[in-house]
């Protein structure tokens, strides 16, 4: 599509082997770690499915959310990931659990759409710089009364402040506009869709920053490195857990129900305002 949101992280950053290496077959949600345990009771609660209803993921790799889907509710699931080798990993992952799916190694603006029961997409949105775009083109793989859950990383507050710190390179891959909770409302006003659920997930959680390369005792590793470890310490414990702010929390979800469908892409451009 020559109108589709501009993507503002390079393919060769998801091909890169580094990214890939620590995914071990079969993949599958991991509730120790506390990102995983809090989305996972969050779409649990918020965008649960019936047994054979279909769920697609954008931006699938390595497919665990796919799994759990497939596994907790007997989900028929499917993948779009951009990615060649996050594709290739995704369907060996599935095929290592023994469960069928169907992955496509495309761009997800150039993908037919398709209605599915539940659209699930999780840290996709905030990598493009038209957000109402990105956002309207999910909703084309709706089915009529189906589900949209959307996920993104929240670089704002205190994780912005570390990722700033630790590798501004990697924040820059992100489009703060995204981690707007007010957006969110907006996009259900504007398409009339019922926002079923918003809200964040959990509290400091380390997962989320990215450490910089340099060297072990530079500042961009010390300082940040030191307060992702008292971030873990602060997440083992049952308030760190469930204390849940904009400024604290490290991931947004918002679960939408259609009442229609798709709807057209428009082109608008987002805004990058930093509201609340």
């Amino acid at each position: 599509m020559s109108d589709a949101p501009t993507n503002i992280v390079e393919k060769a950053f998801w091909e890169n082997d580094y990214y890939w290496a620590r995914a071990e077959l079969p993949c599958r949600v991991d509730t120790e770690l506390a990102f995983d345990r809090s989305l996972a009771r969050a779409l649990a609660a918020y965008a649960a499915v019936q047994p054979g209803q279909s769920v697609l993921e954008v931006g699938c790799a390595p497919a665990k959310w796919l799994l759990f889907y497939a596994e907790r509710f007997g989900a028929a699931v499917a993948g779009i990931e951009y990615s060649d080798k996050g594709a290739t990993l995704s369907r060996e992952n599935l095929r290592a659990a023994g469960v069928p799916s169907e992955i496509q190694r495309a761009d997800f603006f150039d993908v037919p759409p398709r209605p599915y029961d539940l659209v699930l997409s999780i840290g996709f949105i905030e990598h493009f710089d038209d957000i109402p775009g990105t956002f309207e083109r999910h909703l084309r793989f709706v089915a009529p009364g189906g589900r949209l859950a959307i996920g993104v990383p929240n670089f704002r507050g205190v994780n912005r402040a570390l990722q700033w710190l630790a590798e501004p390179e990697y924040l820059a891959l992100h489009n703060i506009a995204a981690m707007r909770p007010s957006l969110y409302r907006e996009m259900a006003a504007v398409h009339d869709l019922e926002l079923e659920h918003i809200g964040y997930l959990g509290g400091l959680d380390p997962a989320i920053i990215r450490l910089g390369r340099g060297p072990a005792l530079s500042p961009r590793r010390v300082l940040p490195g030191a307060a992702t470890l008292a971030e873990r310490r602060w997440r083992s414990l049952a308030l760190g857990e469930r204390l849940e702010h904009r400024w604290l929390s490290s991931y947004l979800l918002a679960v939408y129900r259609s009442a229609s469908g798709g709807v057209p892409y428009s082109g608008v451009t987002a805004s990058t305002s930093s509201e609340a």
